[in-house]
């Protein structure tokens, strides 16, 4: 009888054993993508300083829209690789090179729109931002609700999201497009949560811990986009 609780005790050791090395893989995967995300926002911030800060650069921003169109071609030709291929995001240093000229493209694009606005109504927002962040971040990772089982809803209200954006390019009226701006500040809330929580890895669905760039590269445009969609509901425009 000791003999098989001997041996009961040692594969509950093992258990034990294979669950903490799973442990402290997911949680330097975790690591390791906001240490990316980090380097992104903060290479974003410098852009965006930079370009408010210099003449040169805000005029060279605005009287180049071939620059801005490089920049967009930019954005579509690195992120479409990363999420459609699976070597390409996980091949080093290729991942790598790729994440960098996205963030650098991306840092540009929301450095032009930023110049429309007053230096301060940007910071402010920026701020603004950062509370809905790590506010949104907390939750994903202490909510006991699974919103990565929600993936399909998440598309179905890209997809709404998408055609009331064209549709605000031919109807002008102010309250349309406040409404339009609203509704993206809560969907990519609603894909902050899910990004974190597949990159936390708790729920059903969860990224393999090879897919860090991907990781780095969804809560980015999340944390973006967001500050986007703030800047156009609070921020003050120049006259």
């Amino acid at each position: 009888m000791s003999g098989y609780v001997e041996e009961s005790y040692e594969v509950l050791e093992e258990d034990k054993s294979e669950e903490q090395i799973q442990q402290k893989i997911r949680l330097g995967f975790i690591r390791k993508v906001y240490g990316i995300l980090l380097f992104q926002l903060l290479l974003t911030t410098l852009i965006v300083f930079l370009t408010i800060r210099y003449r040169v650069l805000s005029e060279f921003l605005l009287s180049n829209p071939a620059f801005l169109y490089l920049c967009i071609a930019g954005v579509l030709f690195t992120e479409i690789p990363i999420i459609c291929c699976r070597s390409a995001a996980q091949k080093v240093p290729l991942n790598y090179i790729l994440l960098l000229i996205f963030t650098i493209c991306e840092s540009f694009l929301v450095a032009h729109t930023t110049l429309y606005y007053e230096p301060l109504s940007v910071l402010i927002c920026a701020g603004l931002t950062l509370a809905v962040v790590i506010a949104l971040t907390l939750y994903a990772i202490f909510t006991k609700t699974d919103l990565t089982v929600c993936g399909g809803a998440l598309a179905a209200l890209s997809i709404i999201s998408i055609i009331l954006t064209i549709i605000g390019i031919f109807y002008t009226s102010l309250f349309y497009h406040t409404l339009i701006n609203a509704f993206g500040v809560f969907l990519f809330s609603l894909y902050l949560i899910y990004d974190v929580q597949l990159v936390v890895g708790k729920n059903k669905v969860f990224l393999s811990t090879d897919s860090y760039i991907i990781g780095a590269l969804m809560i980015y445009i999340d944390i973006i986009v967001l500050f986007l969609k703030i800047l156009w509901l609070f921020g003050k425009k120049k006259k």
